[in-house]
């Protein structure tokens, strides 16, 4: 078995553990203080998403992965139902919508650049990202919706939400892709060992669109999460 990299190491095991330790504020707000009923049911208190609420949307959510999951999904819902202009600003907003969602979110940027070599044996890294995997509830979740609100690749739809995108969203969006994509499999351990840039199905080729679009953006995308790219074979940089 090949090495695992060290940033895949990092991506999927310590950002969970970084996105806990930072979730209390907005977490509280929606746990502690709704009433019970509201708190049981984040649906209830999505309102249908526009071009001028959707960011205050995410950022009142972006620290509760569930709440995060219902403002993709009106997202999804918004997206479906609006001009082009307006559908990319949408398709845009929903990588970071979809980041949250996940559970891997800001601390992706945030923490980057701290990566260092975590374990030096290749089978227990593994195990431990597959156990991270694992515990990501809305991971799939956030990957499916992901897939039926961006605009297929090679499109003039999927060139100008690219334009309306930063590079370091469409990069961290790749990860979430390829990390559902993953958890998917019967082995998620030898899916990471052995991916190699390539392959088939929506998500995978998704996650391999974004990165290479988050790429051509240039010096607009972050030495770190450049790294991250290449370290999981997104990108060849070799």
């Amino acid at each position: 078995m090949k090495k695992i990299n060290r940033y895949s190491i990092w991506i999927f095991g310590f950002v969970p553990m970084f996105l806990l330790a930072t979730a209390i504020s907005c977490s509280q707000f929606f746990s502690t203080s709704l009433a019970p009923w509201a708190a049981r049911d984040p649906a209830s208190l999505i309102p249908p998403v526009t071009t001028g609420n959707v960011n205050e949307l995410i950022e009142m959510a972006e620290n509760d992965p569930d709440m995060s999951l219902e403002v993709l999904k009106r997202i999804k819902d918004a997206a479906q139902n609006a001009d082009s202009d307006k559908a990319g600003d949408l398709q845009a907003a929903a990588l970071k919508a979809a980041a949250n969602a996940s559970g891997i979110g800001s601390a992706l940027l945030q923490q980057a650049g701290n990566i260092s070599e975590l374990m030096d044996n290749a089978d227990n890294a593994i195990d431990l990202i597959v156990d991270v995997l694992n515990s990501m509830n809305n991971l799939n979740a956030a990957g499916d919706n992901l897939v039926e609100i961006l605009p297929t690749p090679g499109t003039s739809e999927f060139d100008a939400f690219v334009a309306k995108s930063s590079a370091d969203d469409l990069a961290i969006a790749a990860a979430v892709l390829l990390a559902a994509e993953a958890k998917s499999v019967s082995d998620s351990k030898d899916y990471l060992d052995s991916f190699d840039g390539s392959g088939t199905g929506p998500q995978v080729e998704l996650a391999i669109a974004l990165a290479k679009a988050a790429d051509t953006k240039g010096m607009e995308l972050s030495s770190s999460l450049k790294d991250i790219l290449g370290g999981l074979n997104l990108v060849d940089y070799s």
